[in-house]
């Protein structure tokens, strides 16, 4: 593209609104274009990076994880943060058609603005700008979430004629309709806790003194022979003898132990065998969940605990995550693991057998009518 059209696209851009003609000539002659092909990564997520882009010619993708943020078109530009602050890309940008751009190094983008302080007021305008409208998009999308869990509260009313349900005291369909009512309550109680965060509310989350061998006696005969994933897998459960009732949410670990038993069998050929085994030392309880399957790649080992992120092609990447706030944030305790590629993965869990719930530092819950 020769200069003077480059002037021209520069004239587009708001971030150049302040520059001089002059400015914009010495400017134009001194920044490089670049091409990206369909599918090429012209920022990564974690990477250094002091050069923004403009583009001149097709389509640009802004995703962080498998989420994307938005697409970028002619006439805009990505990648301005780097006139601000040197720090690592917050999101990755790809082409998604083939694509042509300005490079423009942050550097010579300062150096224009240090003698032109009405410039820099009007760019940190812009940039304020654009803060805001992406708040306002997460603002709309968590409205969005507000409604679809108000919603599904209401629907979880209809559950009710499980209570009246008529069923044979003592016969295998009152055990299958108590393992249902008790599903209910859980999600009710789910819910609960999403509308309770989204007001920044507190609910208790039922921490009162437990049994760990009621709670996998519960999930051996309901969640074990019910969950998809887990149908076909052989279950080997190993709880010491002596394991003490302690303070824990029952909702919270069953969650966790369905979450840990459901990525290794996910991780497992077809019939393959998960140990699940708790144990007793000192003021601790210890739980593993051992699995014989293809492990976990050095490579990505740590990253299981991050927000989205998965191996799998259909996963979302929040079961492990959920166990990580569930052991670590809600019950005071941790949570590691050891894994050998093709060899297995056993995750451990550490909790406290004192006290009685965690502190909430969020102030306490008040008297809502809906």
């Amino acid at each position: 593209m020769k200069g003077e059209n480059r002037i021209k696209v520069l004239q587009q851009v708001d971030l150049f609104s302040s520059f001089s003609v002059a400015d914009l000539q010495t400017f134009a002659f001194s920044i490089d274009e670049v091409q990206c092909q369909p599918g090429e990564v012209l920022l990564c997520e974690g990477t250094n990076g002091d050069d923004f882009f403009v583009l001149l010619q097709g389509k640009l993708v802004v995703y962080k994880d498998k989420r994307i943020l938005s697409e970028i078109v002619p006439i805009d530009y990505v990648g301005e943060m780097a006139i601000i602050e040197e720090k690592t890309r917050s999101a990755t940008v790809k082409a998604s058609e083939q694509s042509l751009l300005l490079r423009v190094p942050a550097q010579l983008f300062k150096g224009f603005l240090v003698n032109n302080p009405q410039a820099l007021l009007t760019i940190m305008k812009i940039l304020s700008h654009r803060l805001r409208e992406d708040n306002e998009v997460i603002a709309r999308e968590f409205e969005q979430i507000n409604i679809l869990v108000h919603d599904m509260k209401n629907l979880l009313s209809l559950f009710l004629f499980l209570d009246n349900f008529p069923v044979e005291k003592g016969s295998s369909q009152e055990k299958y309709v108590r393992y249902m009512k008790m599903a209910r309550n859980h999600i009710a109680a789910l819910v609960e806790q999403a509308l309770a965060n989204m007001k920044n509310l507190v609910v208790p989350e039922g921490f009162v003194r437990n049994s760990l061998h009621e709670l996998v006696d519960e999930m051996r005969e309901s969640d074990f022979v019910t969950h998809p994933d887990l149908q076909d897998k052989s279950i080997i459960v190993k709880l010491a003898a002596d394991l003490p009732e302690f303070y824990f949410s029952k909702l919270q670990i069953r969650l966790l132990l369905l979450n840990l038993l459901i990525n290794a069998a996910q991780a497992s050929s077809p019939c393959a065998q998960i140990e699940l085994s708790a144990s007793v030392s000192g003021d601790r309880i210890f739980i593993e969940v051992k699995d014989h399957g293809r492990g976990i790649a050095e490579t990505v080992a740590d990253k299981i605990f991050d927000a989205h992120f998965t191996t799998k092609a259909a996963g979302n990447g929040l079961g492990l995550l959920s166990c990580k706030q569930i052991v670590e944030k809600k019950h005071g305790g941790s949570i590691s693991f050891v894994s050998k590629p093709e060899e297995g993965t056993i995750f451990t869990v550490s909790l406290p057998l004192c006290g009685d719930g965690p502190t909430v530092p969020r102030h306490q819950p008040v008297q809502v009518n809906e």
